[in-house]
């Protein structure tokens, strides 16, 4: 009995690793508000989310309800943490590769505030320069 529960959790995990590795994501651009999911699901439905232990889980709030997250990296960082509170609730849009299995977009570029940021290597750092200056 045991030797099959061991069998079958195995099973199930390699399909679930392998779901996810077909995975291969697709350019996308997506409007929304950056929003605290946690928060969010705390006052609309109860749940046990703790933000002011644990922090603030920002993701983009679509139209339908529905949440994308962030690949978590320098490039969403700002997006993550809401550049320090600035863009909580803003309109944004995020452009970058969508991994539509684990509902998570890996950020290229994002307009906050009317701002549009990219990646700037010379600053190694998401900024609204461009790279026009050389970088």
């Amino acid at each position: 009995m045991r030797k099959g529960l061991v069998l079958n959790l195995a099973i199930l995990l390699m399909i679930g690793a392998l779901a996810f590795a077909g995975d291969k994501g697709e350019q996308k651009t997506f409007k929304g508000t950056l929003s605290c999911m946690g928060c969010d699901l705390k006052k609309a439905d109860g749940a046990n989310a703790q933000c002011k232990v644990y922090g603030h889980d920002h993701a983009l709030k679509l139209e339908d309800g529905s949440y994308v997250s962030f690949m978590e990296n320098d490039h969403s960082e700002k997006l993550i943490n809401a550049a320090e509170g600035k863009w909580h609730g803003q309109k944004v849009e995020i452009t970058g590769k969508f991994f539509a299995k684990a509902n998570v977009i890996d950020v290229k570029k994002f307009k906050a505030m009317d701002k549009e940021h990219s990646w700037c290597g010379g600053h190694k750092a998401m900024d609204q320069c461009h790279a026009g200056h050389g970088h």
